[in-house]
């Protein structure tokens, strides 16, 4: 990912989220970290995805997947993809926290990510109440993929 395709990024994280990561967000993921956009054979982009990486752990900070590319295994794909990429650049560990509500949770546990604790009211919400939008809490489910047990 570079700076040219942040419009693109922003307007699919502000299609995706309640709570979206702000231009300054991406950019700081630029400075610091490691971003990929998720593209396909055509290089049309379907999706993107952010790291911070620390000694031998790659922190997966955002996983997205334009919504109109949705359920259609791109994700699944891509984070096979990144975890050998990540495997084979000697990283031993990728972490990661993820909304309880997120259905990625189900795609992380099918990749052999593993449970291993909550951030309690990690996450702003939005939820419905008496019939009026107010904001709430949702944990975090802090998961962990051991790099060096993959094939």
């Amino acid at each position: 990912m570079t700076s040219s395709d942040l419009s693109w990024v922003l307007s699919v994280e502000q299609q995706s989220y309640d709570y979206p990561w702000s231009e300054q967000g991406f950019e700081k993921a630029l400075d610091d970290g490691l971003a990929y956009l998720l593209c396909d054979l055509d290089h049309r982009p379907l999706g993107y995805a952010c790291f911070l990486t620390v000694l031998d752990e790659a922190h997966l900070l955002n996983f997205c997947v334009a919504p109109k590319y949705a359920r259609q295994g791109i994700g699944y794909a891509a984070m096979l993809a990144l975890i050998e990429y990540f495997k084979s650049a000697d990283y031993h560990i990728m972490l990661l926290e993820v909304r309880e509500s997120n259905s990625a949770v189900n795609l992380y546990k099918k990749l052999g990510f593993e449970e291993n604790g909550i951030r309690p009211n990690y996450y702003k919400t939005l939820v419905y109440q008496e019939g009026e939008l107010v904001q709430g809490r949702e944990d975090a489910i802090l998961m962990s993929l051991n790099l060096m047990d993959q094939e």
